[in-house]
């Protein structure tokens, strides 16, 4: 027995020194063990995208990059931090730093548009109007009508689709219609609210719906009408809320949809002496409103601005404004009067964060200096007549179509070079806006080619070619068009003879 005890005091006494070695060795870890990033969500976005980093000993981070860019960020816990992807960030790396330690991601946080549920959500694809799907339409030579959806009266605006493929339009004596997209026959119109003209819908914020069909998740799509109400109604034709203004005018702006957490869901109000901005939360609660001079068919485009979810806006004298979303207000970080008039082209916004927008006088590349809007030098691109809609960005070049005396041209430039170059263009006849109608803006697939239409001539480009003016393919409907939309391996095209036509590769 004394050796037993003898031997468990010495067991102790070795413990009780290991435990001080131990200490000693563990009080200074290594670098590695202060801080490590193990995965971020989503893997990809444009500049404003809000990523979830995830990793551990994330207490006292001082700096978040993205490929060397700073970037503004929120620690959430020890094993979470929430960035937004800055103004000229670039493909590569996600770092965290702490101290004298940084903590880098094995994968590359690629900067472009993000894979969404759905291929073409709200008007020009994204908040940025980018006009860029990851879906692409026919790529080959053979083009076919796979049907043709009749309308009661003009598709005024552009079609979104749902992430089952449902198209939903804004049939111009409905406020919201839903087609099918493999029939194109009619599921459902509501009959509720009047006329809509240029406002596109937009889809988001899905839901648990239970009802007596049972449970499932429905989506909730956002569109503006002539009696100057705003609308949302779920993906089955539902109306789940509606919001009056008491203007004379009415909502033909396209509504966006912002990041997560918040959603915030933004409109605009045509009104006769102004423009009326909105921000709503997903239950309809208006969260504030801010009056603009001017305003009356240009929908706003929206991106991440350090701390605060900013929207571009363009009034009809050409005024550019910058306004920072607070969360109960809005603020103006700063306004730009540009040369010319604006009555059709909504700003879009490339990676780098710069403001692309079109005057009767040109395209304008303006920079966000933060307290201050910059025309960028060389800019603006003379144009054949007046830009009338929203510029499409891909890979640093844009595409955007301007109108003249019956003719309709549609201009490639390439924005990374200093003057901007001129790289092609093709023109034919086609009709200005008529009857509240949208003007058609080309769209861009995930294939790289860019899709437009001149009059009522639909064509496909690839931009990589030799001469990237000969068009892949080119289909001539009964009518001009009056705007597109990207579905997977479908180019829908709304045009002036009530039809909703959807393009698919075949003889």
């Amino acid at each position: 027995m004394p050796f037993q005890g003898q031997n468990r005091t010495m067991v102790g006494r070795v413990a009780v020194a290991f435990g001080l070695l131990f200490l000693v060795v563990g009080a200074t870890p290594a670098p590695a063990d202060l801080i490590k990033i193990t995965s971020f969500s989503p893997a990809s976005g444009p500049v404003g995208t809000s990523v979830v980093i995830t990793g551990t000993g994330f207490q006292g981070v001082s700096a978040v990059k993205f490929n060397g860019t700073s970037a503004a960020f929120t620690y959430n816990s020890a094993k979470k931090i929430t960035a937004t992807v800055p103004a000229g960030a670039t493909t590569g790396k996600v770092t965290a730093t702490k101290g004298t330690s940084t903590a880098t991601s094995a994968a590359d946080f690629t900067i472009g548009t993000p894979t969404s549920g759905s291929d073409w959500p709200m008007f020009q694809h994204d908040p940025q109007h980018t006009g860029k799907s990851s879906a692409s339409g026919p790529s080959t030579a053979a083009v076919r009508e796979r049907w043709v959806y009749r309308a009661v009266s003009w598709i005024k605006n552009e079609p979104a689709i749902g992430p089952d493929g449902t198209v939903y339009i804004g049939d111009a004596k409905f406020p919201l219609c839903a087609v099918d997209g493999v029939g194109g026959n009619s599921i459902w119109c509501t009959n509720v609210g009047g006329y809509v003209n240029q406002s596109s819908p937009a889809i988001g914020n899905p839901f648990v719906k239970t009802d007596a069909q049972g449970t499932r998740t429905v989506q909730t799509v956002y569109i503006g009408d002539r009696n100057n109400v705003f609308w949302a109604i779920d993906s089955e034709g539902q109306p789940l809320w509606h919001y009056k203004i008491n203007q004379d005018g009415d909502v033909r702006q396209s509504p966006i949809i912002g990041p997560a957490p918040s959603n915030t869901i933004y409109m605009m109000c045509g009104c006769t002496t102004k423009g009326i901005l909105h921000a709503f939360d997903r239950t309809g609660a208006l969260l504030w409103q801010l009056d603009l001079p001017q305003v009356r068919d240009a929908s706003p485009a929206a991106i991440q601005f350090g701390a605060h979810y900013r929207l571009y806006v363009v009034t009809n004298n050409g005024v550019l404004f910058a306004i920072d979303d607070l969360g109960t207000s809005p603020q103006i970080a700063w306004q730009l009067q540009l040369a010319g008039h604006d009555m059709h082209s909504s700003p879009a916004i490339g990676a780098d964060g710069t403001i692309y927008v079109g005057t009767d006088a040109g395209l304008f590349a303006v920079r966000d200096n933060g307290g201050s809007g910059q025309v960028r030098p060389g800019w603006p691109v003379a144009t054949a007549g007046d830009v009338d809609t929203a510029p499409a960005i891909s890979n640093g070049r844009i595409f955007v179509s301007s109108y003249k005396s019956g003719t309709r041209t549609l201009h490639a430039i390439d924005a990374t070079t200093n003057p901007p170059t001129k790289l092609w263009s093709v023109a034919g006849p086609g009709s200005t806006t008529t009857s509240f109608a949208q003007t058609p803006s080309a769209v861009i697939g995930g294939n790289g080619f860019v899709y437009a239409a001149i009059g009522d001539d639909v064509y496909a480009f690839n931009p990589a070619s030799a001469q990237p003016a000969n068009a892949v393919w080119h289909h001539v409907l009964p009518a001009d068009a009056i705007s597109l939309a990207l579905g997977d391996g479908v180019l829908y095209v709304s045009a002036k003879n009530a039809r909703l036509y959807a393009l698919v590769e075949g003889p």
